[in-house]
C-alpha cells in the first residue's frame, strides 16, 4: 500500500549539468565541422533540434504513483493511468510502457530517472498479473546492442578508409576498442531465459546453465552507473552458495524479464513461500 503518492524526477541540479553538457557538446562539434558543406550543417543542426527535444522531454519528465494509479508528466502534457486500466505491458531495453485496453494512453517512465528502480517494482507489486511466467516462458537476446555496437563498428572502419588514418590517431584505438566489445557482448551476455517449471536454463552463446528456483536467493534490478552513460541496468541473481549471475539484453525489455522472474521465484521457491509465511 502506497500511503502518499510518490513522485520522481531529475533535480533543477541534474537537468542544469545536463543542459551545459548538451550546449557545451553542441558549440564544440559545430566547430569542428564548420568546414563541412552548407547542406551538411543543415543537417547536423536538425539531428541537434531533434536531440535537444529528447533531452528536454526526458528530462522534464515527472512520475507521480499512487494506490489509484500512475501518471507521467513532461512539458507535452499529462498522461494518466489507473491500475485497472492497465492491460498489458511492452517495453525495450531498459524501458517500460503501460498501456490501457484501446491503446490510446500509454505511461513510460524514463529509466534514468531517480528511483526507477522503485517505479518498476511498483508496476510489478500493483499488476503482478501482468508478468506471468507460463505467458514469457522464454525471453530472448535482443539484439539491438550487438547491432549498434556493429554499426558503430563498421562506421569507424569506414572514417579510417575515408580520411588519412595517420592524422586522425584515435580511431588506431576506437576500432580495436569496439572490436573487443562487440565479440566480449556476444560471447558473456546470456542469448536466452527459458522457463521451465521450478528451473530456468540460462542460454549462453557457447553453453548453457540450469538453476532450481531454490537455489536461488535473490531476483534484483540493479545497475552500474558513469557520468557519460548514466544508469545501465542488469538483473542480479544471487543463489545459495552466494556466487551470482548477471541478466541483460533481453526482450521484450529488461523491467519485464525482471518482474518475470521475481514472480517465477516466488512461486516455485520453498524458501520464498517459507518467508512470506512467516
Amino acid at each position: 500500500m502506497i500511503n502518499e503518492p510518490r513522485t520522481y524526477r531529475h533535480s533543477p541540479l541534474q537537468f542544469t549539468l545536463v543542459m551545459a553538457l548538451f550546449v557545451g557538446f553542441s558549440i564544440s562539434f559545430s566547430i569542428a565541422i564548420s568546414n563541412f558543406g552548407g547542406a551538411f550543417l543543415i543537417l547536423f543542426a536538425i539531428l541537434l533540434v531533434i536531440i535537444f527535444l529528447i533531452t528536454l522531454y526526458w528530462m522534464t519528465q515527472k512520475i507521480t504513483i499512487s494506490d489509484d494509479g500512475i501518471s507521467t508528466r513532461t512539458f507535452l502534457g499529462e498522461k494518466s493511468l489507473r491500475w485497472g486500466e492497465v492491460s498489458r505491458v511492452s517495453g525495450w531495453g531498459s524501458g517500460i510502457k503501460l498501456h490501457n485496453f484501446d491503446g490510446g494512453v500509454t505511461v513510460a517512465p524514463n529509466s534514468q530517472l531517480p528511483g526507477y528502480e522503485a517505479i518498476v517494482e511498483w508496476i510489478g507489486i500493483k499488476r503482478s498479473d501482468l508478468f506471468n511466467p507460463m505467458e514469457y516462458d522464454k525471453m530472448s537476446r535482443s539484439w539491438l546492442i550487438t547491432i549498434i555496437l556493429l554499426a558503430a563498428l563498421l562506421i569507424f572502419i569506414w572514417f579510417n578508409f575515408y580520411f588519412n588514418s595517420e592524422s586522425v590517431f584515435i580511431l588506431h584505438w576506437v576500432i580495436p576498442i569496439l572490436g573487443v566489445l562487440f565479440i566480449g557482448n556476444l560471447l558473456t551476455s546470456p542469448q536466452a531465459v527459458t522457463i521451465q517449471g521450478n528451473a530456468i536454463v540460462i542460454g549462453y552463446l557457447l553453453s548453457r546453465k540450469t538453476l532450481l528456483a531454490d537455489e536461488i536467493t535473490s531476483v534484483e534490478l540493479r545497475f552500474s552507473e558513469s557520468n557519460k552513460n548514466g544508469k545501465s541496468y542488469f538483473i542480479l541473481l544471487t543463489k545459495t552458495n552466494k556466487k551470482t549471475e548477471s541478466i541483460s539484453g533481453l526482450s521484450p525489455s529488461l523491467p519485464i524479464v525482471y518482474l518475470v522472474l521475481k514472480n517465477w521465484r516466488g512461486r516455485n521457491s520453498t524458501i520464498s513461500q517459507t518467508t512470506q509465511q512467516n
